[in-house]
């Protein structure tokens, strides 16, 4: 666990270091009509993140052109959500830079989409000629999930940190890739995140944010994971596995773009109609906000660990995970009673 511990400590280092420089730079959240917190905060944590991981993968992780080649798309995703969070870039060029991170992932670390496993119980969905196609979105996708559902303190480091310790579970020493030992520094480095964001300690550590840096990392680093050790000849898990493990930016995503695009705007429009925002418009804090989006998301991967570790069925998986992705549908269409049910409840539980 050395790996957990000097992330942690490197983190809080690369903070106190990085954040002076943050703040002339102008790399600070200033609150608006969607960003609601008490001043300017420095957008260092994405950046504090993945400079320690880095650093510390060329000393715990073996050296490979592989390894290489995702470390390169995950310091172009840093350098552009940094540049977006100081000068807002229009979506299309985030989306370019995506999607070239996609490409250094496939080609560069051979790692794509080849299969879908037998998720309907006929025999393995092969992708065929629409394998690199599909990854490229499925990156996008879920890139942008992860930027997408950041939106209260602690929601995306958080459902972050119980899907990265979820692969740690299932990956573990399996495959002598450095992949636990990647996993690992992801985890103290959103440990020493999380414990910043959330100012548990306020009178030693600084509050922070991730910005677009961390939060787009994040999600192509999950992504990478999920894809790489589903497919081929380093599977260990079945592919519906994946999406058990980031139930909640993936649900959250698909419906808050098919809300958009039904009332004629964007998809990547901003708005408050992620699932966290119903949830405080019925009047939860934030902090019970947060505990039952985490809460949910902890039970949703324990489910798909347990389906994977014991029945191992991709199609036994995958109905499951449809029921709960129509059960959630169901609540965001009765959103509002379901919040205000849940609201009682904390209340009487306090």
């Amino acid at each position: 666990m050395i790996e957990a511990s000097v992330s942690f400590f490197g983190v809080f280092f690369a903070t106190l270091v990085l954040t002076p420089i943050t703040n002339r730079l102008g790399l600070v959240d200033t609150p608006n009509h969607r960003k609601l917190h008490d001043g300017n905060i420095p957008l260092v944590g994405g950046i504090a993140m993945f400079a320690t991981t880095a650093l510390a993968a060329l000393f715990f992780v073996p050296a490979s052109s592989e390894m290489g080649f995702l470390l390169a798309a995950c310091a172009l995703l840093t350098m552009t959500g940094s540049i977006d969070d100081r000068y807002d870039l229009h979506y299309q060029l985030r989306l370019g830079v995506q999607a070239l991170s996609a490409c250094l992932m496939i080609w560069g670390a051979n790692t794509s989409l080849l299969s879908f496993g037998d998720i309907f119980g006929f025999g393995d969905i092969k992708l065929g000629f629409l394998s690199i196609p599909i990854t490229i979105v499925a990156v996008i996708g879920m890139i942008n999930a992860f930027n997408m559902i950041d939106g209260i303190d602690g929601l995306s480091g958080g459902l972050s940190l119980i899907t990265v310790t979820a692969l740690y579970f299932l990956i573990g020493d399996r495959i002598a890739d450095g992949a636990s030992n990647i996993l690992l520094l992801m985890i103290g480095a959103l440990t020493a995140y999380l414990i910043m964001n959330l100012h548990i300690f306020p009178k030693w550590t600084p509050k922070i944010f991730m910005g677009d840096a961390g939060s787009m990392v994040l999600g192509f680093t999950i992504t990478a994971f999920l894809i790489r050790y589903s497919q081929g000849i380093k599977e260990i898990m079945m592919p519906v596995t994946g999406l058990w493990l980031v139930a909640v930016p993936l649900m959250d995503i698909f419906v808050t773009c098919i809300r958009r695009i039904r009332h004629g705007r964007s998809p990547f429009h901003p708005d408050r109609t992620h699932v966290h925002h119903i949830f405080m418009k019925a009047g939860l804090s934030r902090r019970n906000t947060l505990l039952v989006i985490l809460a949910f998301h902890s039970i949703a991967v324990t489910i798909g660990v347990v389906l994977e570790t014991t029945i191992h069925s991709d199609y036994i998986s995958f109905i499951f995970f449809a029921v709960l992705f129509f059960a959630y549908l169901e609540f965001i269409k009765h959103s509002f009673k379901a919040s205000k049910w849940i609201k009682r409840t904390f209340r009487k539980t306090r």
